[in-house]
């Protein structure tokens, strides 16, 4: 699992649930309304829309500082990849899925690299 609890209630967990999720030549970046702050290994969020913060795990918080500026899910992957112990085939899984729960609730959105 990339990305840990939220807070005010709010979870962002991976989960098998049957849903699209985004191809890996999409690409995506933290929206103007989406503050992060590191808290150690950490980042914690907060979506000025709702009002609602979220902290991510140290995998997550890389994803997002991946994703900061604007990347491909494909390059994020290739990032990750590179700096954890992981499976690349179920990096690719997690990714996505958290792709689609950081896209649904509004902290990264569909863009252009760059």
């Amino acid at each position: 699992m990339i990305v840990s609890t939220c807070c005010s209630g709010n979870t962002i967990m991976t989960d098998n649930n049957s849903r699209d999720l985004p191809q890996l030549k999409t690409s995506v970046r933290v929206p103007e309304r989406v503050l992060m702050r590191r808290v150690g290994e950490e980042h914690v969020l907060l979506n000025l829309d709702d009002e609602t913060y979220y902290g991510l795990n140290p995998v997550g918080s890389r994803l997002i500082e991946l994703a900061e500026n604007g990347a491909t899910l494909e390059q994020i992957i290739d990032r990750l990849f590179a700096e954890f112990e992981v499976g690349r085939e179920q990096l690719e899984i997690d990714v996505r899925r958290i792709a689609a729960d950081l896209i649904a609730a509004g902290l990264i959105e569909v863009g252009t690299p760059g």
